[in-house]
């Protein structure tokens, strides 16, 4: 019957379609989170800025950031001098970033984006993939192991009288823990408002990540996970499974 209805309709010039839900759901990207929840001229920490991926794309998002970017390794952050050095808005920092002042190991890997402070896994599919894509073997992937100065966050802040950050993003390649126990002041006293990082689940390095290892950092400190982006969402297929997650200041954004 309800075809024969919608048949009639359609012969009279008319289409019948379901009424949407003004309740229903929006999918956001993160940054479209951003446009809605933070400032256009926001002071943001890019650590992990790599050759600058992220500086561009907050560059894109806001008119007027304040960015302060962190990158140990030197030859990526000799594009970033290379590119934003004329900003007066970019702050460039050849340091890495984690829980104490040392000087500490950097394995550099043949795509710089994946070197961490963590030694990769050998013998699984991600770096399988990896040093396929870069024609070399897996023992090969690792290029170098550079030492490298550490600094924390709060002794950062502290140095350069910064009592505020806007958006934090931390993509360490598994030394995200580390990073967030140097933060333990700004944390502590909610000085940030966005906490965004990335938590990978599969093992490629040695060691991996469940959200309690980070949202002890974070949830009694009054940071509520908001949202995600995923990358794969399971751990049996693809090369690797991990997500960039959100953590929000409940007080700043009114979320309790």
């Amino acid at each position: 019957m309800k075809k024969v209805i919608k048949k009639l309709f359609e012969i009279l010039g008319y289409t019948i379609s379901k009424k949407s839900d003004e309740r229903e759901v929006k999918i956001l990207s993160l940054d479209e989170i951003y446009s809605q929840k933070i400032k256009s001229s926001p002071l943001i920490f890019d650590i992990g800025a790599n050759n600058g991926q992220s500086i561009k794309r907050f560059q894109k998002l806001f008119d007027q950031p304040v960015i302060h970017a962190f990158e140990p390794n030197i030859r990526e952050f000799k594009k970033l001098e290379k590119n934003f050095s004329k900003n007066n808005n970019i702050q460039l920092n050849n340091i890495g970033i984690g829980d104490k002042e040392e000087i500490k190991e950097l394995n550099v890997a043949a795509h710089s984006e994946n070197s961490s402070f963590v030694k990769p896994t050998l013998n699984t599919k991600w770096i399988e993939l990896r040093s396929e894509q870069a024609k070399i073997e897996q023992s090969q992937y690792i290029l170098s192991k550079e030492k490298v100065k550490i600094d924390t966050i709060d002794n950062y802040c502290l140095k350069n009288k910064i009592k505020h950050i806007d958006i934090l993003k931390i993509d360490t390649q598994l030394y995200e823990d580390k990073v967030l126990e140097g933060c333990k002041n700004i944390i502590d006293n909610q000085l940030v408002d966005a906490i965004e990082l990335e938590i990978v689940f599969s093992k490629v390095y040695e060691k991996y990540f469940s959200f309690s290892d980070i949202e002890k950092y974070l949830v009694p400190k009054n940071y509520r996970f908001s949202a995600i982006q995923t990358h794969n969402n399971n751990l049996f297929s693809g090369s690797i499974f991990f997500a960039v997650a959100l953590y929000l200041n409940k007080k700043k954004f009114n979320l309790d």
